[in-house]
């Protein structure tokens, strides 16, 4: 079985393809932006440089959220129209289940709370517990101004990893040990996707938190309202 996994929920478009709990390549670009343009030619470069082709796909796992809006929807549509292409399983994961499960890897029995930067100096958090296989979470999904995150990390003892250099730099001034990454694992989410039941983890959208859009208000007067 060969499995792509996509990532598109933050800075960095990254993809891997894995085979039987090995990472056959991967690759991860920080572009900030134009997601849309560069992860199909990705998967592509991807494919060729291991003989590969769309036929050998026969999963596909996408990080679900949390992360930007645009970004998730790029990823989700990708993978999603694969998997329906090819009539094969798709899987979704939260970037926070695939960074604690990094760092349950060198920490396997310890409490592990993964933060990823949100928006408007926020961050999202979340403690899980387990090894580097797919980790229990052991609490709900935060959405925290970061000065209000870094209080209640802090009173946890947990082990930390992020991709916010912000949430990091605040954590190591108060003697708090951080594991900063670049980006999340692409691989890790393939190799965590192997096996998992597609039932049981739908490529559908997290946000954890309600759309920044609102409904705008008329300037003028409306007739019946």
């Amino acid at each position: 079985m060969t499995l792509l996994a996509i990532d598109t929920s933050e800075r960095a478009c990254s993809v891997a393809l894995v085979r039987a709990g090995e990472t056959i390549d991967h690759g991860s670009e920080l572009i900030g932006r134009g997601h849309a343009e560069r992860l199909l030619p990705l998967i592509e470069e991807k494919l060729a440089k291991t003989g590969l082709t769309y036929r050998s796909l026969s999963r596909v796992a996408v990080m679900t959220g949390p992360g930007t809006f645009t970004g998730l929807r790029i990823g989700l549509s990708v993978a999603r129209g694969l998997a329906l292409q090819r009539d094969i399983p798709c899987i979704g994961l939260t970037g926070l289940q695939v960074l604690a499960a990094t760092a349950l890897d060198y920490h396997p029995g310890e409490t592990a709370c993964a933060v990823i930067a949100g928006r408007g100096g926020q961050v999202f958090l979340q403690k899980f517990v387990g090894t580097g296989s797919l980790p229990e979470a052991v609490s709900e999904v935060s959405n925290l101004d970061l000065e209000d995150a870094i209080q209640e990390i802090a009173q946890t003892g947990a082990i930390v990893i992020t991709t916010s250099g912000e949430a990091a730099e605040a954590l190591k001034s108060l003697g708090i040990p951080v594991q900063l990454l670049d980006a999340i694992d692409v691989s890790k989410l393939g190799l965590l996707s192997e096996t998992l039941d597609p039932e049981d983890h739908l490529p559908e959208p997290t946000y954890f938190r309600a759309a920044d859009a609102k409904k705008a208000t008329a300037v003028f007067p409306v007739a019946g309202q």
